[in-house]
This record gives structure tokens, C-alpha cells and sequence, in this order.
């Protein structure tokens, strides 16, 4: 049985909101919005996380306060607890693929948070000083086929990792969130409020607030549903992967809560202050990009490439550059903290490890998995591919389109089906006020209709549209 429990309200809070926030908010978040039409990606994204993704979070902290155990022994516990037997498939399936998607993932998002690390490294140098269009692109394409500079930082990364999960729940991830949670807030702020004063920033800032009705299907000739289709499942997609809803990490910080925690307060907290992440990241991204007639447009390639050649041409440029490196790699370390505490959780209380070496087991396949992805990208083994694609490519995608909505739909499922009933009724421990029918009935169908046929027709997509 687990009896880890959290120190605090807030702690949690902070801790999961941590576990959220991450580079999904401030790297992915601006790109994908700036290839899908700015304002009417934003309004669709902000329907997926307040009229969906917040009662899955909600859904999931009730589920992993009723099942207290392992993600894969928690589909049992819980069914149990309202006396119910469920297959051990439950388990298998949704446990499982949690698993891998966490250590998948591990392997994928150290590498990318190595990049941060790096530039946050190099603009206190002052390496960015002055570069050209040209030497930000050149920057940024050695670091990616570098395997030396690569494995350095993101080694660096997971030490960091290991030493604040060694020290547990509360003295590690709590007491760390506490920390780094408020400093990333001021910087966030900050940014963005410097940001507002660049010249023709309001362009930005129209672009990112302002709906182009053409990509939500509105247009002369009448209403295209594919188009409306392909942009909600897009803002759906992103909300899944900002909200981290596909790596059983949700449950399992759910799992550590006490009987006293309010599940819907809480909820409220973690999904206000993500989006409130990603709202500042696209104030900050957009105002940048307008302001020196660079392409919204660009993909991945705006916060490493298109930024630091902003930062170099205003007063003050590379201390901006810093502090922006810096929260990004704060608001990345804290996610990846939580994606590991899902896999020394699951070594802990299904293979009776104690801490110290459940850590180090999961630091050891992140390096592992991290070297065989690194070998495959740099080309210093260029046959360790799948036809083009390198290992980093190939999780990449069945991760992000395959296995995480698939994780997400099978718990979603679970929680509407089977222990709707028990989740609504855990929602009201440590709550005050008695919840309303609305509510009740809105909750149970969202979790029983809305969000499964939802995640059925994002997988749809990727298996036969994409």
C-alpha cells in the first residue's frame, strides 16, 4: 500500500502544476498555435482543457486517491473499493503503457531540456551576441549533431533529477516545486511584460488573440468540418501532452494525497496555472516574432533558432535571452521530475525497490535510452534508423499520436465506466461545498462520452488520416 503523502496543499499544487508545465507550454505550445492560425487555435485549445482536460486531471487525482497503490495494481484496487472485479488486463494495458511512454518519453525530453540547458550555458558566455540569421541556424544545427554536447547536458539533467527524487516526495519534488514554481512565475512575467514594448508587438499579440475564421472552416463558401475537425483535434493533441494526462503521472500524484486534500480546488490551481503558462509563452513568442517580421509560422525551430536572433537585436538582449532559457529549463526539469517519479513509484510499489535504487534504475534507462536515441540522430551510427527516421523521430511520434491517447483513452473509460460513481463521491472529500446535479452529470458524461469519443477520433485521425 502507498503511504507517501504530500506536505502540503500547496506543495501538491505547485508539484503537479510542475509536473504539467514543461516544455509543452513554452516550446510546443507557440509553434504549433503559429501553424494553425494564432487566435482560432487558442480558442479551440482553451475548450479542450476547461471543457475536457479539467475533469480528466480531476477524474485521474480522484482515481489515484481512491486506488492509493500503482497505476497497474490501481485499476484493480480501485474497482475493488466499489466492489467490482475488473480483468488484470486493466492493469496491463493501462500501466503498461504508461510505463513506456514514461521511460519513452524520458529518453525524448532529456534531450530536449539539454538544449535549454545549453543555451541558458552559452548566453551567460554571452555567445549570442550580435549573431546573424545565418549563426542561429548554425548554432542550433551543430548542437543537434552533437553527440558530446547532447549527452553532456542532458547527463547533467538527470543527475539533477535523481538527487531530488532520492530525497522523496516531500523533501525532493515538494520542497524543489516550492522553490522553482514562484521563480518561474516572475520570470514568465517579467518576459512578458518586456515583451509588450518591443516595436509592432501588438501584431503579434492580435495574431495570437485574434481568430482567423478560415482555419476553423468558416469561409465564403460555407463551413468545412474537416478543417474545424483538424484544428480541435490538433488543440485536443496539445492539450493531452500539455496537461501530461498520458503518462499515469496524474494518478500517481493523486495517489499521494490525503483525505483532507480538496480534489476540485486543486484541480482549478493546476489547470488555471498551465494555461496561464501557455498564454504567457505565446504573449512573449509572438510579440518577438512580429516584432522583427519573422515567421509565426516556423515550427520548432522559433524558441532555438528565430529567438535568439531576437534577443540579439534588443537593448538588453542577452539578459532577456538568459532569464528565457533559464524558466524553460525550469518549467522542463519539473515535468521531468514528475515522469520520472511515475517510474520509481511503479519500481517501488510493484517490485518492492527502495527509493535509492529505483532512482538509479530509472536514471540508468534514461541513459541508456537517451544514447541509443543520440547514436541514431548525430549520425554517429547513421544505419540505426528505421528508413529515414531516427529513433528520436520514431518515438516522437508513438508517444505523441499513438500511445499516450490511447493510455489516456483506456483510464478515461475506466474512470467513466467502472468507477464513475466512486470518483464523484471521492470528489467530495476535503471539499466544502456540496457538489452540485450540473455538476454530477456533467462530470459523469465527460468522462463517459465526451472524452472517450474524443480520444477515439484522435487516434482515428492518426492511424488513417495523418
Amino acid at each position: 500500500m502507498n503511504k507517501t503523502r504530500w506536505g502540503s496543499q500547496i506543495g501538491f499544487i505547485l508539484a503537479t502544476a510542475g509536473s504539467a508545465i514543461g516544455l509543452g507550454n513554452i516550446w510546443r505550445f507557440p509553434y504549433v498555435a503559429g501553424q494553425n492560425g494564432g487566435g482560432s487555435f487558442l480558442i479551440l485549445y482553451l475548450i479542450c482543457v476547461f471543457g475536457l482536460g479539467y475533469f480528466m486531471v480531476m477524474g485521474k487525482l480522484a482515481f489515484g486517491r481512491i486506488g492509493r497503490v500503482n497505476l497497474i495494481d490501481g485499476f484493480e484496487s480501485a474497482a475493488q473499493k466499489v466492489n467490482k472485479n475488473v480483468s488484470s488486463w486493466w492493469g496491463k494495458l493501462g500501466g503498461g503503457l504508461a510505463l513506456f511512454n514514461a521511460l519513452a518519453v524520458n529518453s525524448i525530453y532529456v534531450i530536449v531540456i539539454s538544449w535549454t540547458l545549453f543555451y541558458f550555458c552559452e548566453s551567460l558566455q554571452i555567445m549570442f551576441q550580435g549573431t546573424s540569421s545565418k549563426l542561429t541556424v548554425d548554432i542550433f544545427n551543430t548542437l543537434k549533431f552533437s553527440f558530446t554536447h547532447q549527452f553532456f547536458y542532458s547527463l547533467v539533467c538527470i543527475l539533477v533529477t535523481s538527487f531530488v527524487l532520492i530525497r522523496g516526495v516531500k523533501k525532493g519534488i515538494e520542497t524543489f516545486s516550492k522553490w522553482l514554481m514562484p521563480l518561474l512565475f516572475i520570470l514568465l512575467v517579467f518576459l512578458a511584460v518586456r515583451m509588450l514594448f518591443l516595436p509592432d508587438a501588438i501584431k503579434g499579440i492580435m495574431f495570437f488573440l485574434t481568430p482567423d475564421l478560415s482555419y476553423m472552416g468558416i469561409t465564403e463558401n460555407g463551413f468545412s468540418f474537416k478543417a474545424f475537425g483538424d484544428l480541435f483535434l490538433k488543440a485536443l493533441g496539445q492539450s493531452i501532452y500539455s496537461l501530461s494526462m498520458g503518462m499515469g503521472v496524474i494518478y500517481i500524484y493523486g495517489s499521494y494525497l490525503t483525505n483532507k486534500s480538496d480534489i476540485i480546488k486543486s484541480t482549478r490551481w493546476i489547470v488555471f496555472l498551465d494555461t496561464l503558462v501557455s498564454f504567457l509563452a505565446g504573449i512573449i513568442i509572438f510579440s518577438a516574432v512580429f516584432a522583427f517580421n519573422l515567421e509565426a509560422t516556423g515550427g520548432p525551430s522559433l524558441t532555438f533558432i528565430s529567438l535568439p536572433l531576437v534577443f540579439s537585436q534588443v537593448i538588453g538582449g542577452i539578459f532577456l535571452q538568459t532569464i528565457f532559457f533559464l524558466l524553460l529549463f525550469i518549467a522542463a526539469l519539473t515535468s521531468l521530475i514528475s515522469i520520472y517519479e511515475a517510474v520509481v513509484n511503479m519500481l517501488i510499489d510493484k517490485w518492492y525497490m527502495n527509493r535509492l535504487w529505483a532512482t538509479i534504475l530509472t536514471a540508468t534507462f534514461n541513459v541508456i535510452g537517451l544514447t541509443v536515441i543520440l547514436i541514431s540522430s548525430t549520425g554517429v551510427m547513421s544505419s540505426w534508423r528505421i528508413g529515414k527516421k531516427d529513433f528520436f523521430d520514431i518515438l516522437e511520434m508513438i508517444t505523441g499520436t499513438y500511445t499516450m491517447s490511447i493510455m489516456a483513452l483506456i483510464c478515461t473509460i475506466f474512470i467513466g465506466w467502472i468507477i464513475s460513481t466512486s470518483v464523484i463521491r471521492n470528489l467530495q472529500v476535503g471539499h466544502s461545498q456540496k457538489l452540485s446535479h450540473f455538476f454530477k452529470r456533467y462530470i459523469r458524461f465527460t468522462l463517459r462520452f465526451f472524452a472517450p469519443l474524443s480520444f477515439i477520433l484522435l487516434i482515428f485521425h492518426a492511424f488513417f488520416v495523418k
